[in-house]
Order: structure tokens, then sequence, then C-alpha cells
């Protein structure tokens, strides 16, 4: 017995000890032609389309020792790790499973969109790759057309990649040289751009931007910029995110603009190489938005100019978009059934723009409710306004009020068989503490509304099936919706001409009039979703005598959307002045675009306002080959026989590359050639020398 229990302990202190190796020992599965087990020295042997799986990471080669005390792999021939996208590759690797940890010597490396090679490829951790004294690059040759060239490269996938001492290295031949650079990899945008070229009102430039992100909330971007025509400018960008107040962006630009006429950046042949006039100018611009809760959110806009020119001159496109800049504060409570209330304050800053200023402005709109089952429901919009109208300096001239409007709607809807009507009456009530006149202040203005609308619905359905020119009809639906909505407006209590013009609310006038519309849609089932083949709406104002206009029909009004298949489109509206009697607007654009290869691709557009121009263009895009396309646009002016802009670009696939040279005239504005290279994976990255900014064209598609 007493043997027995000595015997037993062994036992028991034997299975401790192979349980204590078993969790030094790493689970791993490996597979291969020829696996062999070696108990004595406790390695595993795999021969022939070897695959060790651990973890997510997947390591084929073609022979490997594994070591299951030391959970170390040494793999070797034709050697891949895989893991998360991506892909390691070299002759021999020794691989820690426990650690995640291995080396690979004379390696390559993909993670899309980088490749890399290296004399010695080490994996930290599971994120964390270091390639020593290689390269990386966007092309996936062999012998890549361009590649960053380091000493050391550390690649945090999907993170960021960070070379020291980096040299740009073209071909064979180095071209630039940076002591540190990071690129994000959660971004398509690099960390630093430089952008040369020629414009008119610039002379030659060179724009540049410093791109660093802090970390996953806050970037920002450092602009320097020279032109030769103005000197210098520099500026900055902050653009942040916070889960709990928001996101945002504030951004400044400063210049001591020296205007000279100096074209390029050494202008010997210049006649006064000195600047003639030297000033001032800048911008600054802070926009926030905060989602406070889901029913509740805040928007805040600051942005403050120089002059009244500033963004025109040095932000042409930022012009294009929004020609006078607000400032305001807008915070908007929103009920599930009981409306929106809302806070506004504009103010202005900038004092050469005329503005109107509201400190502050509450309103509360009251959607259609229904009053409680009387079958009437209730619309209703009150604003409280503290307003300031303000004229462009240097004129001092202010008009001020406190107003007070209240537009209250009742209606009831209801169907009668096949036709639904909503009649509606109500009425707008507005308090001015001050007009344009004295002896009105403190006045109220009534308003007094009525109306009805009436429409229904016919629709009628054609068993037509056909994919002639790939229309993939399955059935045909024509559906027709007339609508007739009659209103009137009595005379205002208060003429509007007594009042000074701050918005819409101000200028009510009488009216009395009935619009009519028609709109007829042709539908078709397309993977079992019904589709609008095409959509014609007219719709017209005829006013009666009462209306403050010229009685009889107003305008006439069309729209017409025509996508018959997935190779056209036609968009197309117009307004005829009946009483003018003569076609006012009329604008459509028709794309087509090769249904098959997509080689080729063309579009048409009118632009016609009897008030402003008439012009005709049109854009043609084709692909020669795999490696070239080149395409067309022209702008035509009809009032004055004249092409106004006509513009030709060729275009070449250089692989990792797409280059562009490009040729534009624009009438009284020159001509102008640039070049246009941009990285296929970086799109936002584009390397410009020209005079030009790269624009989509009405009347054109790509």
């Amino acid at each position: 017995m007493k043997y027995f229990q000595i015997l037993l302990g062994v036992l028991m202190i034997s299975c401790a000890a192979v349980s204590f190796a078993q969790e030094n020992i790493v689970p791993v599965e490996i597979n291969g032609d020829e696996v062999q087990y070696s108990v004595t020295g406790n390695k595993v042997s795999a021969i022939g389309h070897v695959v060790v799986k651990r973890l997510g990471v997947t390591l084929s080669s073609d022979r490997m020792e594994f070591d299951r005390t030391q959970n170390v792999g040494i793999a070797q021939g034709h050697v891949v790790l895989e893991r998360d996208g991506a892909r390691l590759t070299g002759d021999k690797m020794i691989y820690n499973f426990a650690t995640m940890k291995g080396e690979f010597i004379d390696a390559k490396i993909t993670s899309k969109p980088f490749y890399g090679s290296g004399k010695e490829i080490s994996k930290e951790d599971d994120k964390h790759i270091v390639l020593k004294d290689g390269y990386i690059t966007t092309c996936d040759l062999d012998h890549p057309h361009f590649k960053l060239r380091a000493p050391r490269v550390d690649i945090y996938q999907g993170d960021k990649a960070v070379a020291r001492n980096m040299t740009v290295v073209l071909g064979k031949v180095p071209i630039f040289y940076l002591p540190r650079y990071t690129q994000d990899l959660r971004h398509q945008k690099p960390m630093f751009t430089i952008t040369p070229g020629y414009y008119k009102g610039w002379g030659s430039f060179a724009l540049s931007q410093w791109r660093h992100y802090w970390n996953d909330r806050v970037n920002t971007v450092v602009h320097v910029d020279y032109r030769s025509k103005r000197g210098f400018g520099e500026g900055a960008d902050l653009n942040y995110q916070n889960e709990r107040f928001g996101n945002g962006f504030m951004k400044a630009y400063y210049t001591q603009e020296r205007l000279s006429d100096e074209k390029f950046f050494f202008d010997f042949n210049s006649s006064n190489n000195k600047a003639v006039i030297e000033r001032e100018r800048y911008k600054g611009e802070w926009r926030h938005k905060w989602d406070i809760d889901d029913h509740t959110k805040a928007v805040w806009q600051y942005y403050k100019l120089s002059d009244a020119e500033f963004v025109k001159d040095f932000f042409p496109r930022e012009y294009e978009e929004d020609v006078n800049p607000a400032t305001y504060f807008l915070l908007s409570k929103g009920f599930e059934t009981a409306g929106t209330l809302s806070l506004r304050s504009d103010v202005r800053v900038n004092r050469f723009n005329a503005a109107v200023n509201r400190l502050p402005e509450i309103n509360y709109l009251l959607p259609g409710n229904k009053i409680l089952d009387s079958g009437f429901y209730w619309k209703s919009n009150t604003t409280f306004s503290n307003l300031a109208k303000l004229e462009a300096s240097p004129s001092a001239h202010r008009y001020e009020t406190m107003r007070f409007d209240a537009d209250n709607e009742i209606s009831y809807p209801f169907k009668v068989k096949f036709i639904e009507l909503r009649p509606f009456v109500g009425g707008q009530e507005t308090f001015y503490s001050k007009t344009l006149e004295k002896t009105d202040n403190n006045t109220l203005r009534g308003v007094f509304k009525t109306g009805a609308d009436v429409s229904t619905r016919f629709f009628r359905v054609y068993d037509a099936q056909t994919n002639w020119l790939n229309l993939d009809i399955h059935r045909l639906r024509h559906v027709v919706t007339p609508s007739v909505a009659y209103f009137y407006t009595h005379d205002p209590s208060l003429e509007s001409s007594k009042l000074v013009q701050f918005d819409g609310i101000d200028s009510v006038v009488r009216g009395h009039g009935i619009t009519f519309g028609l709109e007829n849609k042709l539908q078709t089932k397309r993977s079992n979703k019904s589709e609008d083949l095409l959509r014609f709406l007219v719709s017209s104002d005829f006013y009666l005598k009462e209306d403050s206009h010229k009685g009889g029909f107003n305008n006439v009004t069309t729209k017409t959307d025509f996508i018959p298949n997935r190779w056209m489109t036609l968009y197309a509206e117009s307004t005829y002045d009946t009483i003018e009697e003569h076609l006012s607007v009329a604008n459509f654009d028709v794309y087509f675009h090769d249904p098959q290869q997509s080689r080729w691709s063309m579009g048409f557009g009118k632009r016609y306002d009897r008030a402003v121009d008439d012009q005709i263009t049109s854009q043609l895009n084709y692909r020669i080959n795999q490696k070239w396309y080149g395409e067309v646009y022209q702008r035509w002016d009809v009032d004055r026989g004249i092409n106004k802009e006509q513009q030709y670009a060729i275009v070449r696939d250089l692989h990792e590359w797409e280059g562009r040279i490009s040729f534009n005239h624009k009438d009284n504005d020159g001509d102008a050639v640039w070049v246009i290279f941009t990285l296929k994976e970086f799109p936002d990255l584009a390397i410009n020398f020209g005079t030009g900014f790269n624009r989509s064209k009405a009347g054109a598609n790509r």
C-alpha cells in the first residue's frame, strides 16, 4: 500500500509536469504532403504544400520545421504569410506562433494599395510590420516605376506607414528627399502635396499642403503657397471630431499680397519686377455641427474676410459654390408629434456685404396634425424675429423691426370615389414694431387665405415584353395624375410697399388663381422592382381678375425625366411665358454611353435663358485602347455665333498613374495648356501643371 501511494504521487507529479508543458504549447494546425512528429525533440516536420494556420494567420511554404516547445516554425521555399489582407512572401521565414512575431529575409510585402520589398521584413505584432533597407510603392510591377526608398519603414496595418530618411525614386533616379514621411492608410490623401502651374490671375504658382493626422479625431493641413503675381500666402486648416460634442473645421489664410506683373517665378522680361501694390488680405472660418441627441441639432458658422474679392481671387472654386457665406447659429429641436422648434441667429461680420441680422429668430413649425378624431388637420408656422437690415459699407443705413408672424391653416381632406379633395382656410397675422412710415409703427397686418386641392389617378397596364436595344421591358404601366389647386389670398391689411423687405414674409400680395397640373408616368418591372422609364409633368397658373398679376394663364412649365435603358438618359425643363408669348427658359441634357465595353460616352446639353444667354454644350469621351483615351468638350454661344469654350484632352494609363494633357480655349480668357498626373490608388492626390481647374462640364457625362 505504501509503495502504491508513492507510485500514485509520482504519477500525479508527472501528469502535472506534462500539463504544465502542454500549457506552453500553442495549438497549431499543420498540413502537408508528408508530416512527421518527433516525440524526443517535440518537433513537427512537414514537406510539400505545407499550410499552417493560427488565429487568422496562414503560413504556407514548401517545407517547415515546427518546434512545439518554443512555438517557433522555420519555413523555407516559396514562403507566404497572410493576414487581414496583408501578404508577405520570401524564401525563408522564422515565425513565433505564440508571440505572432517573425522575420523574412529578402522578402516582399503586399498590403493594398501598397507594395514593398526589403532585405529584411519583420512582423512585430498583429498589426505592425517593419521593412528594412527597402521601399514601398503603389506600383505592383517587379520593377516599379516609382518607389519610396528608406532604411526603415514601419507599416501599421489599417493605420499608417512611417518612413525615415525617405527618398522618392523615379525609375532609378532619386528626385526628392524627406527626413520623415507618414502616410495615413485610412484616407486616400498624402502627407505632402505640391501643385505647380500657371493661372492668368496668379501667374506661375506653386501651392503646397502639409497634412498631419494627430489621432483618429484631429488632423491639420498647413498651406504654404507662392503666386508670381501676388506673392506668398500661408494658411492652416484644423479638422476635428468629438463623439460627444460633434465635429467641424477651422480654416485661416493670410497673405501680404504684392501685386506685380511677373508672369513667371523668374520673369526677366517683365517691364517692372517690383511690387506695385502691397496690402494685407485674409480669411478665417469656423463651422461646427453637433447632434445633441436624436431630435436636437446645432450648427454654427463664422466667416470673416478682409475684402469682398478675397475668395474670388484666391479660392475661385469656393467662390462658385457660395458667393457670400453667412455667419449664423442654428439650434433645432424636433418633437415626434408636435413639430419642430428652432432658434436662429444671423449676424453680419463683413461690413462690405449687405445683410439681414436676426438677433434672434425663433420659429415653431407644426405640420398638418389631425385634430382629435374630427377629420380636420391643423398646420401652423409661428416666427418671432428681431431684425436689422444693413446696407453695404460705406453706407450706414440700418432698418430695424421686431416682427411676430403666425401663419395658420385648417384643412379637411376627404375622398369622393376616385377623387381626392383637400379644402383649406387660413390666415396670416404679422406684428411689426417698425415700418417705413412711423405712423404705421406697432401695427398688425392681417392676410386671409383659402383654397382647395383636387387630384386623382388613373392607370393602365400593357402586357409588353421586349429587350430590344437592351430596354428590359416587363409589362408597362401608364399612370396619369391630373391635379387642380385653387388659391385665394386677400389684400394684406398693410401693403408690402410700406414694409422693409427682410424676406418673403414681408412681400405678401393679393393672389387669386388656379394651378393646373398633369403628371404622366411610364413604368416597368425590373428585378421585381418598379422603375420609372418616363416622367413628364406640365403645370400652369391661371390668374383670375382679382389677382395682382394680369389675368389669364401665366407661365407654363414642363419637366421631363426619360431613362429608357442603362445607356441613355434625358432630362429637360422649360418655361413658356404666355403673357409675353415667348419661351423664357429651355434646358436639356441627354447622355449616351457604350452599354457593352464602356469604350465611349457622349453628352449634349442646351442652356437657354432669354434674359441671360443661349448655349449648346457637348462632350465626347472615347477609349482608343487599354492605354489611351481622349476627350473633346465644346461650348457654343448661339447668340454671338462663336465657340465660347473648347477643350481637348488626351489621357494615358501609366499603370499606377494616369497622365492627362489638356488644351483649353475660352473666349476673352485666352488659352491654357496643362498636364495632370493622378495616382490611381489616391484620387485625392493630383500633381497639376497648368492654368485651369478640372471641372465637370454641363451636358457631359463620364
